[in-house]
């Protein structure tokens, strides 16, 4: 379709024609740019990128947090048809250089302040540009931030190869180039379905279509009186694909919080246009217990989505409670999605089951539930997750073998995409995920699933967060469950006791963990969760 069949960028102007010039993009600490000067300010970066020799096909890395230089550099690099490489800015220098030579990285946009550890930049002749915070930060944020940063940032020499990004600006007019919608747009970095770190190769249709898959599932409600509070990050596919494309496009704000603290986005929600959140539990939970999650400000928010880790009852309940008492009764609605899949399933208001849901379907997106044999399974069958969508990936870059591993082909010709989760679906068409495939666990063989237990311990009074993890000993496996414990509980021996007795009452036996140890904390991964790779390397290391 010709509303697709074009750049992300082209899609963004297409759609927000309708706008008033001044129409703010962003909120950054208080300041914006209208809609006409971020485009003019756009092409002219993607002019100057064209002026190094970046070109259709190209790899550009962008290794930035959430500030204005991070979205402008994106569609830049999208304007020339060249491929935006989405980089976690606090990479290490010698995993960025890897990456660099493996992927043969053609320029840099970088934060400056991170300049000092990319050592193999300092001899390369590959162009650098050097992004800070301040450049979009209003007056009274600037001066302090510059001091703040001047140590970090006094050494840099600065030459024709590496260039202050403001410098780049209003010196180049962007040639046009033929880009179509399902030329690849980005590499974004990712454990993904077969938990091996890859990189996943997406299209600019495919982010064009969650643009507007994303935009009927809310109604088609985003407009220019609306705003994401965008916590999420770009090299993270709810960030970049929600947070700002289906946003921006929409003529929404993206209101962005480059490092989250509950009491900041707090103030960020009662100060700024924020009538949209997208999270993960633990960033709703801190905001919750921060004190400052209350006020008439919360009646205008609109949507409140959660993704990446299962939402636990008492948190939904303590959410939608919180909303309640200020006069907005709207739910806390658990999605689902994927590097490779995109946004693919999610609560709203009208689709709501229970907690244990994550919702159906949207728009252009079919689920299935299979076996070990690509069969398709009846309703409440349990299996793998399998999708097909109109924000499927393109593949995996340079893995093949990869390729043939996720995808497969129905008897009618269907290219379905397997996500590596168990799950199942029940007969209205609503979808629930039991666990992560790899961490499946087969214990006497019977398949068990820690999610399963962790969701039951959770829920026991006494418990903050848990974790089950698998353990050999005299060849058979068994299970170890880590616990940490609620403010004002100890764990003990009759603890034990009656947490065993509530898992009996409520498991198979097969899911009664061997070892019950409490511990202070446990390790988290970037969004949250529970770090279960590594606390298998501990437990290993014992």
């Amino acid at each position: 379709m010709a509303k697709f069949n074009k750049s992300m960028f082209a899609y963004l102007t297409d759609e927000t024609k309708r706008l008033p010039d001044t129409n703010k993009v962003w909120d950054f600490f208080g300041a914006s740019i209208g809609i006409k000067q971020f485009k003019d300010t756009v092409s002219s970066l993607g002019g100057y990128l064209q002026s190094l020799g970046i070109g259709k096909g190209d790899n550009v890395a962008l290794c930035l947090g959430n500030i204005p230089n991070a979205i402008i550099g994106f569609y830049a690099i999208n304007s020339t048809g060249a491929i935006a490489n989405l980089v976690h800015p606090l990479i290490p220098g010698d995993g960025l250089e890897k990456m660099a030579k493996e992927m043969d990285c053609k320029a840099f946009i970088l934060f400056d302040e991170f300049f000092y550890k990319y050592k193999f930049l300092q001899s390369s002749d590959k162009p650098v540009i050097l992004c800070s915070a301040s450049d979009y930060l209003p007056k009274a944020f600037k001066i302090p931030y510059n001091v703040y940063r001047y140590n970090k940032v006094k050494n840099i020499k600065y030459d024709e190869r590496i260039v202050r990004f403001k410098n780049t600006l209003g010196k180049y007019e962007l040639k046009p180039v033929d880009i179509k919608g399902d030329d690849i747009a980005i590499y974004m970095h990712s454990g993904g379905t077969t938990g091996v770190s890859k990189t996943v190769m997406l299209s600019n249709d495919s982010f064009n279509h969650l643009a507007d898959n994303a935009i009927d599932l809310i109604g088609g409600g985003v407009d220019d009186k609306d705003g994401m509070l965008m916590v999420l990050p770009l090299f993270h596919n709810f960030g970049l694909g929600i947070c700002m494309h289906t946003v921006l496009s929409g003529g929404g704000q993206a209101v962005m919080m480059p490092k989250f603290n509950p009491k900041g986005a707090c103030r960020l929600i009662k100060r700024a246009r924020v009538t949209y959140i997208a999270g993960v539990p633990s960033m709703y939970s801190k905001m919750l217990a921060c004190g400052k999650f209350k006020g008439k400000k919360l009646k205008k928010l609109k949507n409140c989505y959660c993704g990446g880790e299962k939402i636990s009852a008492e948190l939904k309940s303590t959410f939608e409670s919180a909303m309640a008492a200020n006069g907005n009764p709207i739910k806390l609605c658990a999605g689902y999605g994927l590097t490779e899949g995109g946004i693919c399933c999610v609560n709203t208001m009208d689709i709501h089951k229970d907690n244990s849901t994550l919702g159906k379907p949207i728009k252009n997106n079919y689920f299935a539930i299979i076996d070990d044999n690509n069969k398709f399974l009846q309703p409440n069958e349990r299996g793998m997750i399998v999708l097909t969508c109109n924000t499927m990936m393109t593949g995996y870059y340079n893995s093949p073998q990869l390729d043939k591993e996720v995808f497969f082909e129905d008897g009618q010709g269907r290219k379905w995409l397997k996500t590596g989760d168990i799950g199942y679906m029940d007969e209205d068409g609503y979808v629930y995920f039991v666990d992560r495939i790899k961490r499946m666990i087969k214990i006497s063989g019977i398949n068990i699933y820690p999610q399963e237990i962790e969701d039951c311990v959770n829920a026991f009074e006494g418990i903050l967060r848990s974790c089950v993890i698998p353990y050999e000993e005299n060849g058979k496996n068994f299970l170890k469950l880590y616990v940490v414990m609620r403010d004002g509980y100890s764990y003990d021996a009759n603890f034990e006791d009656s947490l065993r007795s509530y898992i009996g009452n409520n498991l198979l036996k097969y899911n009664m963990p061997k070892i019950i140890e409490s511990v202070d904390s446990m390790p988290l991964t970037q969004i949250g969760k529970v770090d279960f790779k590594k606390l298998q390397e501990l437990e290993k290391n014992k």
